[in-house]
């Protein structure tokens, strides 16, 4: 009974950090604590439960005024790249180099255990939300953004640890919970899909602007395809969200995507986790801070090309001497690197603050606010957009059909925004060439937004490209192949022996 008891610990979790402002959910401090008696009789309970669903976005990366209160566990959160070959983290480097166990902790607990209390906090809401009397257009709404966000944390799931327990109604205390296995990732991915599917046709068909739109639904439904490669589908729905013209790539100043007010009403960005101050503010410019924390590193700087389309290994305005001068924009505004004036006009030295990569990430920080941990810098964390969209099409109609006038147009849509203006690609490229291309502008375009370490997982590089780093502690990845799926936390295969559920099994290899 003791998984039964946990899982119904979870949705109290969540109450938690609901908030009181039925106007304006996603924009208000929460209370200390809810009583359980008032939920489900009105339609202002169902607006407090969504806020608390809402909620898992940024808990996994909130800072509170009495300190940090976890890392980043969403796809889109910088700290996965870290398992990549953009970036280094010393709380995350026994993942990264290929030490990673039922029992190492961290991240491979809490992402785990952050999942499943979101997806019961979705399922309570979903199992309870007929009580209250609402118009049915409110409550068809209300079921699409749970079950977006529902199907979010279960592609989350499937991602890292595969084949998983799949659940679509709240645990409650009944032996049968007790003995539950994990299901097929395939049977899973179809769950998503049909969430997803539903979230798309019943949420509003306009802009992002703090709640979950079709747009949203449709841009995971791209990369669950993606997932899968299943590639015809995938340039279908990217092209769909086009066509629809609901978004577009953001023309006041790529830096500004990741800061406010740059962010406010942006038409980019398509799904975001919402911080307030003072009660829960971003954790961004902690980043530039404490430069142990998160690094990226010099294979991602290379990487950048020079700002006449060719790599530095190649192009005439490469100057080893001013290595970061005649760069594509994108890097200056991604990365701080050495000299750069910062936290008020200081000199960037990596020496003097043991940044032993040279760097410290520039994305979503606010250098007039990045001077000690503490500031309460209210930038949201970017977890879909646009650009992600257009070059997700490029990659899928590529896969489809070949780089035809509309993958040309989606990758060139990215690359010459204003504030980049990249040159276009050169013309005549084959599928082979268009794919190291597209790959390669959703490594810069992308960079430490949290998607990298995804990318490799669905092309199967991640067994490649990770043994080829060495950290900044000298040490050289590794990557067992049975790291290409997580083990399931410890604490998990203990409960289910003591309660003699012997269809819960530990991931192969572990």
């Amino acid at each position: 009974m003791k998984t039964t008891i946990k899982y119904l610990m979870l949705f109290l979790t969540a109450v938690l950090m609901v908030s009181s402002c039925k106007k304006d959910l996603l924009n208000q401090n929460p209370p200390a604590d809810i009583a359980s008696s008032v939920y489900w009789k009105t339609q202002n309970d169902a607006d407090l439960a969504l806020a608390g669903i809402y909620s898992f976005f940024i808990q996994g990366f909130n800072y509170t005024a009495s300190g940090n209160t976890g890392q980043g566990f969403g796809a889109g959160t910088p700290y996965w790249d870290s398992l990549s070959d953009n970036a280094y983290s010393s709380a995350y480097s026994n993942i990264a180099q290929g030490a990673i166990t039922p029992t190492v902790g961290g991240l491979q607990t809490d992402a785990y255990s952050t999942a499943y209390r979101a997806i019961q906090a979705c399922n309570t809401f979903l199992d309870n939300v007929r009580k209250i009397n609402l118009p049915s257009a409110t409550l068809n709404q209300y079921l699409a953004e749970v079950r977006f966000v529902r199907a979010y944390w279960y592609f989350t799931l499937t991602q890292l640890y595969g084949d998983v327990v799949l659940s679509l109604h709240q645990i409650t205390i009944d032996p049968a919970n007790t003995q539950m296995g994990r299901a097929p990732k395939s049977v899973v991915i179809d769950t998503i899909l049909n969430d997803l599917t539903f979230a798309a046709n019943n949420l509003p068909n306009t802009a992002y602007s703090g709640h979950v739109v079709k747009g949203t639904a449709m841009g995971y439904m791209v990369k669950v395809y993606l997932a899968r490669h299943q590639y015809q589908q995938a340039a279908a729905t990217a092209n769909t969200i086009i066509t629809d013209g609901k978004f577009r790539i953001y023309t006041g100043g790529y830096r500004n995507l990741f800061l406010k007010p740059g962010q406010n009403g942006n038409p980019e960005i398509m799904f975001s986790g919402r911080y307030q101050v003072p009660t829960a503010f971003s954790p961004a410019d902690y980043l530039y801070t404490y430069s142990s924390s998160f690094q990226p590193l010099s294979y991602l700087v290379n990487d950048y090309e020079c700002t006449d389309g060719q790599p530095i290994s190649t192009s005439p305005l490469y100057n080893s001497a001013t290595p970061y001068a005649n760069r594509d924009p994108r890097l200056l505004a991604t990365i701080l690197t050495p000299g750069v004036l910062y936290k008020g006009g200081i000199p960037f030295v990596p020496a003097a603050i043991g940044a032993s990569a040279g760097f410290l990430n520039k994305k979503g920080v606010d250098s007039t606010r990045a001077t000690v941990i503490g500031t309460q810098s209210d930038q949201d964390w970017v977890y879909l957009r646009y650009a992600d969209v257009l070059l997700m099409y490029a990659e899928a109609q590529n896969e489809v059909s070949g780089p035809d006038a509309s993958v040309y147009a989606a990758i060139n849509a990215v690359r010459t925004r204003p504030g980049v203006n990249m040159p276009p690609i050169p013309a005549g490229l084959l599928q082979d060439d268009m794919r190291i291309r597209i790959r390669h502008e959703r490594r810069i375009e992308l960079a430490l937004e949290g998607q990298r370490y995804f990318d490799l997982k669905r092309w199967a590089l991640d067994r490649v490209i990770i043994p080829t780093i060495k950290d900044p502690n000298a040490t050289q990845r590794t990557f067992p192949l049975k790291d290409t799926i997580w083990p399931v936390p410890q604490t998990e295969i203990d409960i289910a022996k003591a309660v003699g559920n012997t269809a819960f099994k530990q991931t192969p290899g572990y």
